[in-house]
This record gives C-alpha cells, sequence and structure tokens, in this order.
C-alpha cells in the first residue's frame, strides 16, 4: 500500500511540474529537501514523533523550506503529514528524480575499473552510452579492484562488462563445462 502512495504523491507533484513548466525547478526543491532529511536526522525524528503535533510539524516545514522551494512542493508536505505519510516522504522525493531522468531522458551509469580511469576514456565511455541509449548519461565512477583490468558499466539495468575478471570467469566457466 506505501508503494502505492510514494508513486501516487510522486505522480501528482510531477505532473504539476510539467503542468507548470518548472519540471527543472521542481526537481531540485525535491533533491534540497531529500537532501535535508537525509542528513538531519533531528527532522525525520520530529517528523516521526507522534507526540509532536502536526500542526507543529507542518509549521516547521513551512519555516525551514517555504522561502527555498515552491509553495506546492510544502503543501504537498504538509499533506503527507497530515494523512500520516510522513515516513513516505522521502521515498516521494526519491520518486520525483527517477520520474525527472525518464521525463528528461538521463541515466545515471556505474563505471567500475580498477584505477581511476583518464577523462578521456570516461569521456569517450560516456558518448557510446549515449548514443547506445538515446539518453544523456551521468558516469559515476567507481574503483573496484576485483576487476584486475578493463571496466564495467551499469546503466539501466544493462551491464556492460569488459574486465579482465570477468574474461576469466567466463573462461573458467567454459573449460570446467568442457572437462566433465
Amino acid at each position: 500500500m506505501e508503494r502505492i502512495a510514494v508513486l501516487r504523491y510522486a505522480e501528482a507533484l510531477f505532473g504539476l511540474a510539467v503542468e507548470k513548466n518548472s519540471v527543472a525547478a521542481y526537481n531540485q526543491a525535491a533533491a534540497s529537501i531529500l537532501f535535508v532529511f537525509e542528513q538531519d536526522e533531528n527532522i525525520r525524528a520530529a517528523m516521526d514523533n507522534p507526540a509532536i503535533p502536526i500542526v507543529d510539524k507542518v509549521a516547521a516545514l513551512k519555516a525551514a523550506f517555504l522561502d527555498r522551494v515552491p509553495e506546492d512542493f510544502v503543501g504537498l508536505l504538509a499533506l503527507m503529514l497530515r494523512r500520516g505519510r510522513n515516513k513516505e516522504i522521502m521515498p516521494v522525493l526519491r520518486h520525483f528524480d527517477v520520474l525527472y531522468k525518464e521525463y528528461s531522458r538521463m541515466a545515471v551509469a556505474r563505471l567500475y575499473s580498477p584505477e581511476e580511469l583518464p577523462t578521456a576514456k570516461v569521456a569517450e565511455i560516456t558518448s557510446i552510452l549515449s548514443k547506445k541509449l538515446d539518453k544523456t548519461i551521468q558516469i559515476e565512477c567507481i574503483i573496484d579492484k576485483s576487476l584486475i583490468a578493463g571496466f564495467r558499466v551499469e546503466v539501466d539495468g544493462f551491464v556492460f562488462d569488459g574486465s579482465a575478471k570477468h574474461q576469466m570467469d567466463r573462461m573458467k566457466r567454459q573449460l570446467l563445462g568442457k572437462a566433465f
């Protein structure tokens, strides 16, 4: 049930952002609010505390965010608090980012390599992925010494693995398969 509520709240807010032609501004607002909620344990604790009246929680949110994010965002957060959906605030904000990336034809790719790759190589990989997926690609580089050499990319549920570890594992499976 919570998952359905998360999707509905995020989609409603995203629809409003599209309607107001402010998708990028709303995404920035979602990221800002999510950052505050993720970084400040006191805010999360206060929002989850049943001893604090809803009116006080809403007032605190308005004081914290009203001058920094669209009024609709504060209104949505207040509505969620009134409906007892405080636990879903962070998932709604995260799902809003997913909707934004889909709408903007963006994808985040995780590029694993045993050592830091040169900027030119990362740019080349980004360009290839962008053409293949017809999306704007953001690369997140991650060092993984277990790959030995080469690299592995994960994006949109796909894995492109050109690592030495992958090649060696494949050869091992082939050799063991033929030996028996």
